[in-house]
């Protein structure tokens, strides 16, 4: 099913960092392009640095309407992006996750590090857990870089820890052709 845009906030989770493929870069770049043409509106983590300052800067240019959630403890570690249309610095990461769930419809996981691997898992336990509803949830497996997670996630299937409903939760897409499907 494709999801119509009207307004429509897609968060888009990714590395404070740039990792060590410039592939993941130029990935970011695509898929925030093309969410942005088609009048979507971009939600983050709040940061100038790395790929979500690439997310934020590639919206901006694209005249997306860009919403940042950031804790203000991060401000020391990281550069929070000013610039972006709203910004809603939180006192803690637990009121952080809460927003991205209350004012995101849909999700996607670029590359990312331990806090993307924990926003992964905060979606799919929402989802699982019926405490978000309706909510479409992408991983972007560019190059395989997923592939050892979304196996973890089906072992959990397999093994009897989840249901196997567990599995609409998650659409996996590998390129940007499989995006423009649901998006």
């Amino acid at each position: 099913m494709k999801i119509k845009n009207s307004n429509h906030k897609v968060a888009i989770f990714c590395g404070s960092m740039f990792g060590s493929n410039k592939e993941y870069k130029n990935i970011a770049v695509k898929v925030t392009q093309y969410l942005a043409r088609k009048k979507y509106d971009i939600v983050y983590g709040g940061g100038e640095n790395g790929l979500m300052g690439v997310v934020a800067n590639t919206a901006l240019k694209n005249k997306a309407h860009v919403t940042g959630i950031i804790p203000n403890f991060l401000e020391s570690r990281e550069a929070i992006h000013r610039q972006i249309d709203d910004l809603h610095i939180t006192k803690t990461m637990e009121q952080r996750k809460k927003k991205f769930l209350s004012i995101s419809d849909s999700f996607i996981a670029l590359p990312g590090g331990g806090g993307t691997i924990e926003e992964i898992g905060l979606v799919l336990s929402a989802l699982q857990l019926g405490v978000i509803k309706n909510k479409k949830f992408i991983i972007f497996n560019h190059k395989n870089y997923w592939s050892d997670l979304i196996k973890q996630y089906q072992k959990t299937i397999a093994q009897g820890f989840a249901y196997k409903s567990f599995s609409s939760y998650l659409k996996v897409c590998k390129n940007l052709s499989e995006l423009k499907k649901i998006y």
